[in-house]
């Protein structure tokens, strides 16, 4: 709401996993909201962030400093083929949806090598079949589709490549097929001067330690661009890994980023 994707009304509507609304939970925290904060108060926004990802940690490097962050792309895919017994059906006669989503994988995978760059990524993160039973053939599959680039026509071949994959897959596996809502981000390019100073902060703290990288995760940067300029630094994921319990980071690695962070800050600070 505050970066002006969406209006408070459209967010209020909004609902969670477990159904309840946004304007419920506002009102059950309602004491604790202070009001609109203008955003022509702040001259900038600087993000410190773990980055989530394997390439500092791999590399030894103790501070990244963002470039850009990339844009996504996210659509629901359905394929709709014919729910039958699982015992009795000849496999030369299934019209299985799950397999058309195994082999939709499969020759997308295969398809996009020729397009992408290493820091593309696309995902099936979620599937639900109907009627998801041990016993019967699913005759529905609902998959979400997400793919991630900082280059917006790259996105755009991406996409490309997907819904063609995925048209010819229906028509071999005899099933029908359709596309939900297209949701998504553009690539945030970061402020350069913002960008100088954080780049000067890291010579500083960590001397010949550290790397400019892109984001492959969004961050409330993204959103935040739409109001003022912004930047970003990365301290390392210990084995590359987030989202999950055991994501870590060295205590020694904080405390590097946020003297980074200070030292931009105090750099600007400075600044006519």
């Amino acid at each position: 709401v505050w970066g002006g994707h969406l209006t408070l009304s459209e967010a209020d509507r909004l609902t969670d996993h477990g159904g309840v609304a946004l304007s419920e939970a506002r009102q059950a925290i309602v004491e604790m909201v202070t009001g609109d904060v203008s955003a022509d108060q702040f001259t900038g926004f600087i993000e410190l962030h773990i980055e989530q990802g394997p390439t500092l940690d791999t590399s030894g490097e103790q501070i990244g400093v963002v470039t850009d962050i990339v844009g996504i792309r996210d659509m629901k895919v359905t394929f709709d083929g014919q729910q039958n017994h699982a015992g009795t059906t000849p496999m030369h006669l299934r019209r299985d949806a799950f397999q058309a989503v195994s082999a939709f994988n499969a020759a997308l995978n295969e398809r996009l090598r020729n397009i992408v760059t290493p820091q593309s990524v696309w995902t099936i993160g979620h599937v639900s079949l109907h009627p998801n039973a041990s016993s019967i053939v699913p005759g529905r599959a609902v998959f979400s589709m997400q793919w991630r680039d900082a280059d917006t026509d790259r996105l755009a071949r991406i996409e490309q490549v997907i819904r063609n994959t995925a048209s010819e897959i229906a028509d071999d596996h005899g099933m029908k097929l359709s596309f939900g809502t297209m949701l998504g981000l553009e690539p945030v390019a970061m402020d350069s001067r913002l960008r100088s100073a954080l780049e000067a902060g890291a010579d500083t703290v960590a001397p010949d330690n550290w790397r400019t990288m892109p984001s492959g995760a969004l961050h409330d940067a993204t959103n935040v661009s739409r109001l003022m300029p912004v930047a970003m630094l990365f301290v390392p994921s210990i084995g590359g890994v987030s989202h999950t319990f055991e994501e870590d980071t060295a205590e020694g690695d904080l405390v590097a980023g946020v003297r980074v962070l200070a030292e931009a800050v105090d750099r600007l600070g400075s600044m006519p």
